[in-house]
């Protein structure tokens, strides 16, 4: 055995008894590539990436058909949560060694931080097929599943990892999803309070929050957001600020101490409370101070564009837009920003952009084979939908206030009569992707291949006095509104009440802009639109209820 072999070896036996400095020192004088691949795994259990990334990369380079290097790099990469980088590295393992198990894991992996959840589906069941049964590849396999529809098999397989012992947070956590989405209240309720004790999280908080609140357990609410640890604090002042709860919100954020309030997300989300009180003036303040410590945070950019836009600023606004625009085309909500930026400038993109008689465009639902009229079919339809709502209270998170949202995507309801109504839409999408075209100029009609497929559909139920809030849809691409149930005020009256706009912004700027264009919804109606528009609704009338079924599309 060579010199440098055997410092090498030395080297991997002081990097598995945790002796970090005798490996590096070790590997310091050593040249050849497998030197430089340790050197990357003993930077990496150091927790310094940077240093990984120089390691492995010099070892590729010097070794590139070692399969191994390759992988490394990906689940370095995934550390980053750069689930696309991750993904070629381990593509290039599998393309050296192929069906290896730990590159086809981390690639499935890669998928799912990705959100490709039904590419990601097929390479964790192809794992199974090979006999894997290892907790990391049943909990992943089980995360594919919840987010491609097949809760029930998801909550099955988070069971049996439970069953087996498993204590990890996030199993308790993901089926604590699973059972909420099956409308299993109480199951769910309970696995997210489990996973909170074993491990307080940004996601088991704002899970656990925005479930204790639609259950109307306010109290419970309220005590979870008092005993927060610091790191969570300024997320817990977000909580109360979607909650409506402004007061409370700003008294959380007083509290903060002066090292995180001063902070750039703190100072953001001040700015976004600032600016739901339309306080301009302030919202810029906290916005820009918050830019200036962190240029590259996207919640502080997105503050900032706000903050800008409330100003009249809106070339400001585009100069943080356009490399954000560039960097994820096809974000609706950046979209959005860039659309109401042109229309403050007047510069004639807005036209181009916001095509409003063209790209908003209603249709009437075909009556669904087995009814005698659509009336009929909508009133089987509600039904159906009903037991898929589990909450009395809207999600904190979402676009609307006094109603009620479904907790699981439809599409993935194995139930005939919503089946019925999925398929009933097909032939109004088609026709739609063929009247708006496919010019290449535009961001609406470029993504649209006459192919679609549904990127979540649900059901709201909003009492008297209810209305969405102005918004857009971010990751969506074609938006809707399919009106099951709707008041005879809203059929019947050309007050607007419950009618859906368009081009309203839910913040002020200067100059204010209003709507530009109502539908007036009826019972049968769908609505079809681009996901970047801002849209919302007049309040509906005291005293009724009106029940939706949107969905996004995105291209398929």
């Amino acid at each position: 055995m060579s010199r440098e072999l055997e410092t090498i070896n030395a080297a991997f036996t002081a990097y598995q008894r945790g002796d970090l400095p005798r490996a590096r020192a070790l590997l310091g004088s050593v040249s050849h590539p497998q030197a430089s691949h340790l050197l990357g795994l003993v930077e990496r259990k150091a927790g310094n990436l940077a240093a990984v990334s120089e390691h492995l990369q010099r070892a590729a380079e010097r070794d590139p058909r070692n399969h191994e290097v390759a992988n490394n790099q990906g689940r370095v990469a995934l550390d980053a949560g750069q689930g696309e980088r991750a993904e070629a590295y381990f593509r290039r393992a599998l393309g050296l060694r192929p069906g290896w198990e730990a590159a086809t894991e981390g690639l499935a992996r890669s998928l799912n931080e990705q959100k490709r959840w039904h590419e990601a589906l097929q390479i964790w069941q192809s794992l199974l097929k090979q006999g894997a049964q290892r907790v990391p590849i049943l909990y992943g396999l089980a995360m594919a599943e919840l987010e491609t529809g097949a809760v029930e098999a998801a909550s099955q397989r988070y069971d049996k990892l439970i069953a087996q012992g498993v204590q990890d947070p996030a199993v308790w956590f993901m089926r604590g999803r699973a059972r909420l989405e099956l409308t299993e209240i109480e199951g769910g309720l309970s696995d997210l309070q489990t996973a909170w004790r074993l491990q307080p999280s940004t996601h088991v908080l704002r899970n656990l929050a925005n479930t204790l609140w639609m259950l109307g357990e306010l109290d419970a609410f309220d005590a979870l957001l008092s005993e927060l640890p610091d790191e969570l604090a300024v997320l817990g002042v977000v909580i109360r600020h979607e909650a409506g709860q402004t007061d409370a919100a700003l008294t959380a954020w007083q509290a903060l101490p002066e090292a995180v309030r001063t902070g750039a997300m703190a100072q953001s989300v001040r700015s976004r409370i600032a600016k739901d009180l339309g306080d301009a003036a302030a919202a810029s303040e906290y916005a820009e101070f918050a830019l200036r410590q962190d240029r590259e945070n996207v919640t502080v950019q997105d503050a900032a564009i706000c903050a800008r836009l409330m100003q009249g600023d809106a070339k400001a606004a585009l100069d943080l837009l356009t490399p954000l625009r560039q960097g994820d085309p096809h974000n609706q909500h950046w979209l959005a920003h860039q659309t109401t930026a042109h229309r403050l400038l007047g510069d004639g993109q807005y036209e181009h952009l916001v095509q409003l008689d063209k790209h908003v465009r209603t249709f009437e639902l075909a009556v669904p084979s087995g009814y005698q009229s659509l009336a009929e079919f909508n009133q089987a339809l509600a039904a159906a939908i009903k037991p898929v709502r589990g909450f009395t209270a809207h999600p904190l998170d979402q676009s609307f206030v006094f109603g009620a949202q479904t907790s699981r995507d439809l599409v993935s309801v194995q139930d005939p009569v919503i089946q019925a109504y999925i398929q009933a839409l097909d032939d109004p999408i088609r026709a739609y992707l063929a009247e708006i075209g496919s010019a290449a100029d535009h961001p609406l009609t470029a993504r649209n291949t006459g192919k679609y497929r549904f990127n979540g559909c649900w059901s709201v139920e909003l009492q008297g006095g209810g209305r969405h809030v102005n918004h857009v849809h971010p990751q969506g691409w074609i938006s809707s509104a399919y009106y099951i149930s709707v008041p005879e005020p809203t059929e019947q009256s050309s007050e607007k009440a419950g009618w859906i706009k368009f081009g309203e912004l839910p913040f002020t700027t200067r100059p204010d802009l209003s709507a530009l264009k109502w539908v007036q919804p009826k019972a049968g109606m769908l609505v079809l639109f681009p996901s970047y528009l801002w849209h919302g609704t007049e309040p509906t009338a005291p005293g009724t209820h009106r029940i939706t079924a949107p969905f996004d599309l995105v291209p398929a």
